[in-house]
């Protein structure tokens, strides 16, 4: 027999009613009535018998042991089992039926915009209005009738496109600026933490949200960092200041239940050298990723195993009476999340750059059955598309850079052409920030990089709209232009793939963000830029060494600008020509008796279609460890660190050719370049200038331009040591230094002598307006005792808060980067441009008449110096001629070189502007002419 004893007793409140006693004198029942419910009794304790003690007569097993939890218990493990098995989750009714957002802000009033050309995110422009209320899109398209109660704003032709999605952000974990108490980015403690949450430490007041979305970026995903195999969870926020500081009121889905959730993990390098690299401890490899990624896996593979036999079981109870299982729902924090993948309900992003690693990760997902969303960085990506194919049922996006590279080793196989390739091979392919390593500020300009490599106009706005929003799904309500999808858009002052574009106003949630616009003063815009396809250089067929080390005389003509030793010359109907003979250039511009000359020698000519500009060599100054370091993270590939070693040290010594990054500076037309050593002393040594296309030090063509060019010093926070444990020393080293050299004390060879009898430039690393204000007097103070010193400074931040003092000390600017951030504590007067700012720090410095040169902040960089010479142009209107300056003959007379070119550039259109590319390269430290150098 059942022991029913066990069994839970009902109680009137569970059984649903309570019976009435008997009134007085009722009437005895019948006897057959007696009889029936006897019966009854008897074939319920049959039923219960069967049903209880024998499985062979149930096709599931159940149980009805007392298990001691609680009915509340009880439910809420139901709850979860009916919230776990919810095929609605994620599932939304189609967005034109929506009427609000959730994030709407009660009195906002309907917005019309008027002759808009609108870029919805998924097809091509199209030409006309649309309406905004509560929060969404309600029309689109032709002529809209405004609401009596709308703003109207007439965009006279401006370019309208969804808000930018950035798929990756440290953005209020990583806030600016950067100390010790904001850095929340990484919990490396150990490597797998997928239980903590970005949330926790998320700073709604991180001054980057304002330049942010000042660049049009609405929504965000808050990813912790890299270092850790498991990073833990993210969450997507938009950029609108709420009022009352909360992180959640910042979230998209503010207002929604069942959230997306998001993971970050990362393969690869980081998590290796970190813990094995650093701390000793696994994992120390790739095979230990491995492992370690697996076992959680398992483990979380296990907890949902038992969840769901628990739910089984639960299931499987009679529906009648009080039954109960023997244990609460099975839960554990620490794998929480893990089951959230296995389950679908959590969106992976995983950082990994290599193929074998890329590779290891879609083992894995098939392995434990769990969908990766989005690779990230994803560098080698391109090279594996039908493996990112292979992926448990899901493609999964890769969200990357447009041109980052080198870097690390995992970094080195980069290419220019990855995004178009991916996109070619069906692989959804969207750009990204990894605020703050990039401000993601400019993040349109990565997409317009794609577009210049290649990808589709439309792909490209997509890749940092649409793209995204579809990987953080999202899709139904950010991302596009469409009737029922949030109002978050930015109109943009040009077309948003033109270099140097930047939103006039950014709308979220229907709320401009920009203070102080005033649509009235926009100017009317004309149908959007197209990018026309520019002439390819025309290569003569009947000669045979054109286009190589051999090519030692040729004309080339098509050429309609031409921008050598500080002069222009310009032709409407493109009839310059550049004259060739024995490897020498010998005329540029009409130079008709030279064709005469070169016309009798049979000399191939060469067609640059009429659009060709001719630059000089354009010049790298400062881009750390170009030409010492060829993998930043690997010691073993370049130089070295100076410590504090008080000899100075010559980069000369360390210089070593060849390497992918002096090759892609070679192919980008910077032919020249300057680089100083890396020192953790004050002083880092002297710099040395070299042609970046040359095979060696002892090639025939000259290969070291100067073998000492300056002496570079570097002052702030970023220099303090043991020895210089402050700014003070410091500065009071280099002045002690200098007012030796004034004396007896030291030989006039000596590079501080030099320095300060303006043999060589003193080059002073620097950012701090206090900080360069103690030069400027230091220079002072030198020259009244005798000194003729030439100081530069680099970085210089804040140079521009003391522009006029600057220009009055003779003192020139080599502005690294042009586009700052405030992310240092000694750069917080950094400018951030339009439309927050009106001037840049570059505008003031170049309006006081300060000398001024640009440089790159990464050696990988160094290939966008033309790019950024453009922006700078487009920022200030300048005229070309004095945009090339900026890269070439300025920074030549800034360090006391000479500003005639040791090559010639020649570009098949304009090279401020993306389309652009260089057709020929002559000099440099290569022999004959090199054609059509094409970035990797």
């Amino acid at each position: 027999m059942a022991d029913y004893t066990s069994l839970p007793q009902h109680d009137q409140e569970e059984v649903g009613h309570a019976y009435e006693q008997p009134q007085k004198g009722a009437f005895l029942r019948k006897k057959s009535t007696l009889l029936l419910a006897t019966a009854a009794i008897a074939l319920l304790a049959t039923s219960a018998y069967f049903l209880g003690a024998s499985n062979e007569l149930s096709s599931k097993k159940v149980h009805f042991e007392d298990t001691g939890i609680s009915s509340s218990h009880f439910a809420e493990g139901l709850a979860k089992c009916k919230a776990i098995r919810d095929k609605s989750k994620h599932k939304y009714p189609a967005p034109e039926s929506r009427s609000s957002n959730p994030r709407f802000v009660n009195g906002t009033a309907p917005t019309l915009f008027r002759n808009a050309y609108i870029f919805d995110g998924v097809s091509e422009a199209f030409k006309g209005d649309l309406l905004i209320d509560r929060g969404i899109i309600v029309q689109v398209g032709g002529e809209i009738k405004a609401p009596t109660d709308a703003n109207v704003v007439d965009l006279k032709g401006h370019i309208l496109t969804p808000g930018i999605v950035d798929m990756h952000s440290h953005f209020g974990v990583g806030s600016w600026p950067e100390l010790d108490g904001t850095e929340d980015s990484n919990e490396m403690t150990q490597p797998l933490t997928p239980f903590i949450r970005s949330i926790d430490g998320f700073n709604p007041s991180d001054l980057a949200r304002e330049w942010i979305l000042s660049g049009g970026v609405t929504t965000s995903l808050i990813l912790p960092g890299s270092g850790n195999i498991m990073g833990g969870e993210a969450y997507a926020v938009k950029l609108r200041k709420v009022d009352t500081l909360s992180t959640d009121d910042m979230l998209v889905e503010a207002g929604v239940d069942n959230k997306w959730r998001y993971m970050k993990m990362a393969c690869g390098e980081n998590p290796k050298r970190f813990y094995g690299g650093y701390l000793g401890r696994m994992p120390s490899t790739r095979l230990g990723e491995g492992w370690l990624l697996r076992n959680q896996f398992a483990k979380a593979t296990e907890l949902k195993r038992a969840q769901d036999d628990w739910c089984d079981a639960a299931e499987a109870l009679p529906r009648f009476g009080r039954h109960r299982l023997q244990t609460p729902f099975p839960e554990d924090l620490q794998y929480e999340s893990l089951v959230g993948i296995l389950r679908d309900d959590v969106k992976l992003n995983i950082h990994c750059y290599e193929t074998h690693d890329l590779e290891a990760m879609v083992r894995h997902s098939n392995e434990y059955k769990f969908k990766i969303s989005a690779f990230h960085h994803g560098l080698d990506a391109y090279r594996v598309p039908e493996i990112l194919k292979r992926a448990y049922k899901n493609v999964p996006t890769v969200a990357t850079f447009a041109g980052k590279f080198g870097y690390k080793k995992e970094a080195l196989q980069s290419s220019v052409n990855a995004p178009k390739t991916l996109a070619d091979a069906g692989i959804p392919v969207a750009m990204k920030s990894d605020h703050p390593v990039l401000n993601s500020q400019h993040l349109v300009y990565e997409a317009a990089q794609a577009h210049h490599y290649g990808l589709s106009e439309l792909l490209a706005i997509a890749s940092v709209t649409s793209v995204p929003a579809k990987a953080l799904g999202l899709d139904h309500r950010i991302g596009k232009i469409a009737v029922g999808y949030d109002a978050d858009l930015a109109i943009w002052e040009k077309h948003p793939l033109a270099l140097g574009a930047h939103p006039l106003q950014v709308y979220i949630d229907g709320v401009a963000q920009i203070k102080g616009v005033d649509p009235s003063k926009w100017s009317i815009q004309d149908e959007p830029q197209k990018f026309e396809k520019l002439p390819e250089l025309v290569v003569p067929k009947e000669s045979k060494d054109v286009c190589s080390e051999r090519a030692e005389t040729g004309v080339f003509k098509g050429i309609k600008k031409l921008f050598l030793n500080n002069s222009e010359q310009f032709s409407d109907e493109g009839d310059l020509v550049v004259v060739i003979d024995r490897g020498e250039v010998i005329c540029t511009g009409h130079c008709q008796t030279e064709i005469v000359a070169m016309d009798k020698k049979n000399a191939p000519v060469y067609d640059l279609g009429g659009e060709g500009v001719v630059l000089p060599s354009l010049l790298s100054v400062g881009a750390p460890n170009l030409g010492l370091i060829e993998i930043a993270a690997e010691d073993s590939t370049g130089d070295g660190h100076h410590n504090l070693n008080p000899e100075v040290i010559n980069a000369a010594d360390g210089l070593k050719f060849g390497g992918l990054h002096m090759d892609e500076a070679y192919k980008a037309g910077i032919l020249t370049a300057v680089t100083a050593p890396e020192s953790e002393h004050v002083i880092q040594g002297v710099s040395v200038a070299f042609l970046t296309g040359a095979e060696h030090a002892l090639s025939p063509k000259n290969a070291i331009v100067k073998e000492k060019v300056a002496l570079h010093v570097k002052i702030g926070h970023q220099s303090k040591s043991t020895l210089f444990p402050t700014i003070s020393s410091q500065i009071a080293f280099l002045r002690t230094s200098l007012e030796k050299s004034l004396t007896d004390v030291l030989l006039p060879t000596n590079e501080f002598s030099l320095a300060a009898h303006g043999k060589i430039p003193l080059v002073v690393e620097v950012d701090n307006r206090d900080e360069i204000i103690r030069l400027i007097q230091l220079k002072k103070d030198l020259e009244r005792s005798g000194a003729r010193i030439k100081v530069s400074l680099l970085s210089a931040v804040e140079a521009w808060t003391v522009a006029e003092h600057l220009a009055e000390a003779d003192i020139s600017v080599i502005l690294r980067p042009y586009l700052c951030t405030p992310a240092q504590w000694t750069a917080q007067r950094c400018l951030p441009g339009a439309p927050l700012s009106n001037e840049t720090g570059l505008s003031i410095l170049y309006k006081a008449g300060v000398k001024v040169g640009l440089a790159a902040h990464e050696p990988e960089d160094v290939r966008q110096l033309s790019w950024i010479a453009g922006w700078a142009r487009s920022d200030l209107g300048l005229k070309e001629k004095d945009a090339v300056g900026l890269v070439s003959w300025n920074l030549a007379e800034i360090v006391g070189l000479p500003t005639n070119s040791s090559g010639l550039v020649l570009y098949n259109g304009n090279p401020f502007e993306f389309g652009a590319k260089i057709s020929a390269i002559i000099g440099g430290g290569k022999s004959g002419i090199q054609c059509n150098p094409r970035a990797f």
